[in-house]
């Protein structure tokens, strides 16, 4: 309790009042539950078809096109919808079935290969998280899924520094899917939590002590999502939605006049940030009928584009200078998962 108190106080601090950026819209109508079921099929569908073209064109299963499109879809399927189950279980297969499939889907390096020497090869391989994290969601894995998030467990608690941290290089970082050094480790906080059954070894739960221990000590940065993935760690970890209270509260006071949060301060309003942050308060126990909740969603709903996805712009840095990636589809990819992920739980097609 004394550590979420830490964390809560230093979120409220930070979030005393509402931003608002000049120009924003406050008239965002009201969405019926037929039309957010109708936002999260078309999302569904983009999310199917741009996974899949670029699986197939670029067979890279990292970050933004594989692991968070599968947890959308499995969790919309989870919540009623009709979701492609071939796509999802045979994605799933083809990206974590084996060692050999976690290679060819450019999630792992080939183990046949010279090391890596560059100094980036000390951290751990973030795609390999992600994935790990989306498998907590799959309906069922098979004996060589399984395998391979033990393999993925092992080499998380191998990388794992003395302090109980990760290796994190900030020039090399492509936010918001690597936001920040504690953003990484929480997700592969995440990641260790799943192999916490009965079978986890002794050094799988020393690293997750130790990891817990750094994080609870670590500076946060002002950004959205460090506070968001700190609310889903510490209910994924058991904490009651009165015990996160004061930190939800901070969360809800960031909310833009529009409805929607922003992934900065200096933003405006996106999916990405605000499907994040739907999702986090929907697994605390909020409904589509509070007031916040409802002005989220229309948001969402309103300014989705015709395709299901939702218009992004980029924070990726491959030239050093902010906002300069050229290519817009990770992270319109990304923020359509988070929606889905947000909505669906909040608008489900069956209780």
């Amino acid at each position: 309790m004394a550590r979420i108190s830490s964390f809560a106080l230093f979120f409220l601090g930070l979030c005393l009042s509402r931003p608002a950026l000049a120009g924003e819209s406050t008239r965002v109508p009201r969405a019926t539950t037929q039309q957010v079921q109708h936002t999260v099929e078309r999302a569904i569908g983009y999310l199917q078809t741009e996974s899949a073209a670029w699986l197939r064109t670029r067979k890279c299963a990292a970050c933004h096109h594989a692991p968070l499109p599968l947890w959308a879809l499995s969790e919309a399927g989870q919540q009623g919808y009709a979701i492609d189950k071939k796509f999802l279980a045979d994605t799933a297969a083809a990206t974590l079935g084996s060692l050999e499939k976690m290679i060819d889907a450019k999630l792992v390096s080939n183990p046949a290969e010279p090391p890596d020497p560059r100094p980036s090869a000390r951290g751990v391989n973030m795609g390999t998280v992600f994935m790990a994290v989306a498998a907590q969601s799959f309906p069922v894995l098979d004996k060589g899924q399984k395998q391979s998030l033990k393999l993925i467990a092992d080499e998380i608690v191998k990388k794992q520094r003395d302090d109980g941290s990760w290796e994190f290089f900030v020039n090399l970082r492509r936010p918001p899917i690597n936001e920040s050094q504690t953003t990484d480790a929480v997700w592969i906080i995440l990641a260790l939590q799943g192999e916490m059954g009965r079978d986890a070894t002794q050094l799988q739960r020393a690293a997750l002590k130790k990891a817990t221990a750094w994080l609870a000590g670590a500076r946060l940065s002002d950004n959205l999502q460090d506070k968001v993935l700190h609310v889903l760690l510490a209910l994924r970890a058991g904490k009651s939605r009165h015990e996160m209270q004061i930190v939800i509260d901070a969360l809800l006071a960031r909310q833009r006049s529009d409805g929607g949060w922003s992934q900065t301060a200096t933003m405006t309003s996106d999916a990405f940030a605000t499907g994040q942050t739907l999702y986090v308060l929907a697994l605390a126990g909020y409904t589509a009928e509070q007031p916040d909740i409802q002005r989220a969603i229309n948001f969402l709903v309103a300014t989705q584009k015709p395709d299901g996805s939702w218009p992004m712009t980029s924070r990726s840095t491959p030239d050093g200078k902010p906002g300069s990636a050229k290519l817009l589809t990770p992270i319109t990819c990304a923020a359509a998962a988070w929606a889905t992920l947000g909505l669906a739980r909040l608008a489900p097609k069956r209780p």
